[in-house]
């Protein structure tokens, strides 16, 4: 128990930092960026895969759309004033772009009314200098979080799979009374607990470097939240079920668990379904 503590005490210590760093980030991007800065990040996430400027044959000769100033001159893409008759913004609207092929994501709702916004208001070209060069202005500590920040994606994984597979595999040990299942449950639990903070802990450093606006800085509030709630749930879960462990596995301890395995498991999705929606939007699984 002594050992659960003190890890849980180096993730509180972490998380503390990262809010610190998380802070002083913030307070370089008081001045929410204007229309051409916040296009120019989306069509850089979104469109260099096919459009790129360093691409040998960008698809349709369409290798410049990092350069605003170029595209907003392009009377095929672009009508300053006007969306509707833009066919860039109509080709992001109806997710013609970027190629559903490919492995970027269409954009999210926020991300094109963004791009009409920027058309509507002329389609400026000026793009803030102080947001696109942040990143070399950053403290070597910043740039440490920043770094670990791009390795929560794929931790993610861990505690989703792991936990949600312990609950089956309960039910399996209820059924078959066999030890291989009862262990299957005990590794998935602690593996997916120790996971779980492993990803809450790095979701923190993602979130402190985030340029979400609007709906999106909601959603990913919500996502931070819940991460960390979950983090700490299967924590419990963990040592509840090591403490059933010792006891014989009394039924009510084990009922016990077996609750609180399922709420976990429902955390958990909760959790992956707000982080998927900062890609794919909230409604990325209507039918």
């Amino acid at each position: 128990m002594v050992r659960r503590g003190g890890v849980g005490a180096l993730a509180l210590v972490l998380m503390l930092s990262v809010s610190r760093v998380w802070g002083a980030e913030n307070r370089l991007l008081d001045e929410p960026p204007s229309l051409a800065t916040q296009v120019h990040a989306i069509f850089q996430a979104k469109c260099v895969e096919c459009h790129g400027p360093d691409l040998p044959r960008p698809k349709k000769k369409f290798g410049y759309v990092l350069d605003l100033a170029r595209v907003a001159a392009n009377p095929k893409m672009i009508v300053p004033g006007k969306p509707a008759q833009s066919e860039l913004y109509q080709m992001l609207a109806h997710n013609e772009m970027p190629d559903p092929k490919g492995s970027s994501p269409p954009l999210t709702r926020e991300e094109k009314d963004i791009v009409k916004y920027w058309i509507e208001a002329g389609a400026p070209a000026t793009v803030s200098p102080v947001n696109l060069n942040a990143a070399t202005q950053l403290a070597f500590r910043q740039r440490v979080v920043r770094y670990l920040g791009q390795f929560h994606p794929p931790t993610t994984h861990f505690p989703i799979a792991l936990l949600i597979v312990a609950l089956p595999a309960e039910f399996m040990w209820m059924l078959t009374r066999r030890d291989s299942w009862k262990e299957t449950v005990r590794y998935c639990v602690m593996l997916g607990a120790a996971a779980a903070v492993v990803a809450a802990t790095l979701g923190w450093c993602d979130a402190a470097f985030s340029n979400y606006r609007g709906t999106s800085a909601q959603i990913l509030a919500w996502h931070r939240w819940f991460g960390t709630a979950t983090a700490a749930w299967a924590v419990f879960v963990a040592a509840l079920l090591e403490f059933a462990r010792r006891n014989g596995n009394s039924l009510r301890l084990r009922c016990w668990f077996r609750l609180i395995l399922v709420m976990s498991v429902m955390l958990v999705s909760v959790t992956g379904y707000l982080g998927a929606s900062l890609i794919y939007g909230l409604h990325h699984f209507t039918w």
